[in-house]
């Protein structure tokens, strides 16, 4: 209330400014001012006039500045269409005309399960309003118990007003106003306790925390309430505080009283593509099983499971194709064990066991409500995670994922998110899968949130909330922060799709150029012979019958020099040029009495897709133009015994060679036009390595372990190399790989690789960038390193044969597909 000094201190100033205020702050600061008697002197805090029952409250330093965070803030964006939102922005009801000069109060209410009202309050003063014009308003004055009531229209919104002990009041509800003007506050103590405890930040956050919603179906008596002292920046929203609970009443919290937070591992196994997780730790099994039962005042304990005794952390991981649960052992010797009486061998997938379980509402019964998922049949090992699901595809994604990398701890941005949580929490939260909107009810009441359900938020791609207990309350933090397309990406491998074909799988699959889309497919053999060509989106698109394997690898042509590409490749007796139908080329199929003997050689001498394809028939080669002519000016006679490799063309000082090694040690070196080019003198004891230029030389790599080195005038300079029987030399433009056991050297670079068999080594040049991709066959790792012998984040990932690498239609992104299982063909996305 004013008195009458200060009516005739702010009268004056009104006066002063009515010619720059909008017409209907004008009649609101009269009636406010008409309206009021004397004021007390005894002035009220805000929080004096909180209404009670209120769902949440806000506590503003500056409106103005929370107005512009909100504004600015990514994540916030996404939420300008919901009613939480509006209570703050320029689309709220009576707050975007207010400009309160020192602290605000905006609680939440849940009228029913349909309407939330919000009341704001804040200190009187003669800037209160903003100088816009305000249209489409009427204003009326209402009477209530001695007190006047304000009802503002603007539009369709419509605001309650008053007045009392020079603190204003406004809500979209006209029953707390007069709630509030009869007395009827918030007096809950532990609020009050909570409310009045330190905070440094702009915005406090206090959540009543008796209805919480932690799964779809049901919600608890969580806590009392929640405080968070909150931080809006532009690319991220953190908060830190603390939540109480109540010991005279049952609150899910309290669970974890005399228990001590252990240490949280459960991001190792949750897979990037998951939608949410929840991790809860305890000291003592025991003592929580006995808490949880107090809380869900049951009369009978639960079975005891001696399994609970050696594990420190349970978890829940959701993924769209079910649900898993997932306790992390301090001895997994011991859970083992405690397992082994109630599990059965069921399959196996990528080398881990699937095994049933016998007592899949074990869990259930122990920790619900902790744990919703009852019925858990499915059980895998994963080093100290055991991982039981609710269906078999759940845990092979699972597994997949841990083979790979492919979890939440590997990524870059939650490496950045967990810098700001503790590493140890009774309760931890983590949201994944662009869906914040999801999991708002974690927090806040879900009628409150409705329409918060459905929100996608790209830019974040990882939200956590930790609670961790201490004594009668628990330390709360809360973390949610942008991360760049790069950053949401680097260090992820995410595994694209395993497709499984009718039988085993000969080689390994194959990238082929799909011009449509500048990405690739995948082509890849069976033992049947037939040939499978799949989409990048992993629908198969044809296959066709082959009369044998393929010999070496699938060539890309462009036999029409229009970007349209075919493949091209041999079996023992024909050479098939099919076009991205799989439909045969004219006039291809060739069929051949004779067995062809090595994989199809393709030259293009003046990168102009004039191709000459060569085919090698023991002794005799046999060259083709792009009409399935025999090229004639070609007059290599033959070898004088088998060819040992595809005959292979160099390119060295504008100077084209084709060198054809025979079995009986000759080097053959020709032109073009296969006459002798180079005279070698000398016979070599040839390996599977093929004939290699480094630098303006030949090279050539014998079983006796030698380096020859050949020059264009033929001389012939030896190198030991004193290296052991797996060693693999490869050369690609530049770039040089030598792999002798686990000794990797890229371009003279050593890289130490872990003790394996390996692959041979395949150099790939992809967006101007060069990788190097190589293969364990005993882990089944697959490789892939920078030329300065870094390997690349989120590798190795699970494969069991060399890989193909190529560029995606995303010309940021990399594909890989490479072998899984016996019939199983992968393929991985990377950055």
């Amino acid at each position: 209330m004013y008195s009458q000094l200060e009516k005739a201190i702010i009268l004056p100033t009104f006066v002063a400014m009515r010619t720059s205020l909008p017409p209907i702050l004008v009649i609101l600061i009269c009636l406010l001012l008409h309206s009021c008697g004397d004021a007390t002197t005894k002035k009220k805090d805000l929080v004096d006039l909180l209404p009670e029952n209120a769902s949440v409250v806000f506590k503003i330093r500056n409106l103005e500045t929370l107005q512009s965070d909100l504004k600015n803030n990514s994540l916030l964006a996404y939420f300008k269409k919901t009613g939480p939102y509006d209570f703050f922005t320029e689309n709220a009801n009576l707050i975007q005309h207010l400009k309160p000069k020192g602290e605000s109060l905006l609680s939440l209410h849940k009228i029913n399960d349909s309407v939330t009202a919000y009341t704001f309050l804040t200190r009187q003063g003669p800037t209160l309003f903003n100088s816009d014009s305000i249209s489409n308003k009427t204003i009326e004055t209402l009477s209530y118990n001695n007190f006047d009531i304000q009802r503002v229209t603007v539009g369709k919104n419509v605001a309650f007003t008053a007045l009392q002990d020079s603190i204003f009041i406004a809500s979209s509800s006209q029953v707390i106003v007069q709630d509030i003007l009869e007395g009827k506050n918030e007096k809950d103590p532990t609020f009050i306790k909570i409310y009045r405890l330190k905070n440094t930040e702009d915005l406090s956050v206090f959540v009543r925390s008796n209805h919480i919603q932690l799964n779809d179906s049901t919600s608890y008596n969580f806590a009392s309430w929640i405080s968070l002292e909150t931080e809006i920046l532009p690319d991220a929203i953190t908060a830190t505080g603390v939540a109480l609970a109540k010991d005279s009443v049952p609150q899910l919290l309290s669970v974890f009283k005399g228990l001590i937070p252990q240490q949280n591992d459960l991001q190792k196994i949750i897979p990037v593509e998951a939608q949410n997780a929840f991790s809860f730790t305890y000291s003592d099994g025991q003592l929580l099983q006995k808490n949880l039962a107090v809380f869900r005042k049951d009369s009978l304990q639960s079975e005891r499971f001696e399994t609970f005794g050696s594990v420190n952390e349970i978890g829940t991981i959701e993924l769209n194709s079910g649900k898993t649960l997932v306790l992390k052992s301090l001895d997994a010797s011991i859970t083992e064990e405690s397992l082994l009486p109630f599990i059965t061998a069921h399959s196996e997938f990528r080398e881990v066991v699937i095994h049933t379980f016998d007592k899949p509402q074990q869990f259930w019964n122990a920790f619900t409500p902790l744990i919703d998922h009852r019925d858990m049949p499915f059980l895998s090992q994963m080093d100290q995670f055991f991982v039981f699901s609710e269906n078999e595809e759940t845990i092979q994604q699972i597994i997949g994922a841990y083979k790979n990398g492919a979890t939440l701890s590997e990524t870059h941005y939650y490496k950045e998110s967990s810098a700001a949580l503790s590493n140890a929490s009774s309760l931890a939260f983590y949201i994944l899968d662009e869906k914040v909107g999801t999991r708002i009810p974690l927090l806040l009441d879900s009628e409150i949130t409705s329409g918060l359900q459905n929100l996608i938020t790209t830019k974040y791609p990882v939200a956590i909330l930790q609670f961790s207990h201490d004594r009668d309350f628990a330390h709360v933090t809360l973390v949610c922060k942008e991360a760049s397309e790069e950053a949401q990406f680097a260090g992820t491998v995410s595994e694209e799709f395993s497709i499984k074909l009718d039988n085993q799988i000969l080689g390994h699959p194959q990238l082929f150029t799909n011009h449509r889309s500048k990405g690739k497919d995948i082509v890849v053999q069976d033992v049947s012979n037939k040939l499978y060509f799949i989409s990048s989106g992993g629908k198969s698109l044809w296959t066709k019958k082959l009369d044998g394997p393929i010999l070496g690898a699938i060539n890309e042509v462009d036999l029409l020099r229009n970007g349209k590409k075919q493949l091209a490749f041999v079996t023992e007796n024909t050479f098939y040029v099919l076009d991205r139908n799989g439909k045969d080329v004219t006039p291809f199929p060739l069929k051949f009495k004779d067995r062809i003997t090595q994989p199809l050689s393709v030259f293009d001498y003046d990168n102009n897709r004039k191709y000459r394809f060569v085919v090698t028939q023991g002794k005799e080669i046999l060259m083709y133009d792009s009409q399935a002519k025999i090229v004639k000016g070609f007059t290599f006679k033959g070898a004088k015994s088998a060819i040992v490799q595809p005959p292979k063309h160099l390119r060295i000082s504008n100077k084209d060679y084709i060198v054809i090694p025979e079995q009986n040690g000759t080097l053959n070196i020709l032109s073009r036009v296969g006459k002798p080019r180079v005279s070698v003198s000398e016979k070599f004891d040839f390996t599977e390595i093929p004939i290699e230029k480094e630098g303006a030389d030949f090279v050539v790599i014998t079983k006796d372990h030698k380096k020859k080195t050949i020059s264009q005038s033929g001389k012939i300079s030896s190198q030991d190399l004193s290296v052991s029987e797996s060693y693999w030399f490869v050369i690609n433009g530049k770039h040089k790989v030598t792999l002798d056991d686990n000794l990797m050297r890229i371009n003279g670079k050593l890289v130490e690789l872990p003790f394996g068999i390996y692959t041979a080594p395949s150099i790939y040049n992809i967006n101007r960038k060069t990788y190097i991709t190589l293969t364990e066959t005993q882990e089944n790792k697959v490789y892939v390193y920078d030329t300065n012998g870094t390997i690349l984040s989120g590798f190795p990932v699970y494969g069991t044969s060399a890989a193909s690498m190529g560029s995606s239609s995303n010309r940021n992104e990399i594909l890989l597909t490479v072998k899984g299982g016996e019939n199983e063909t992968l393929l991985y996305r990377f950055k």
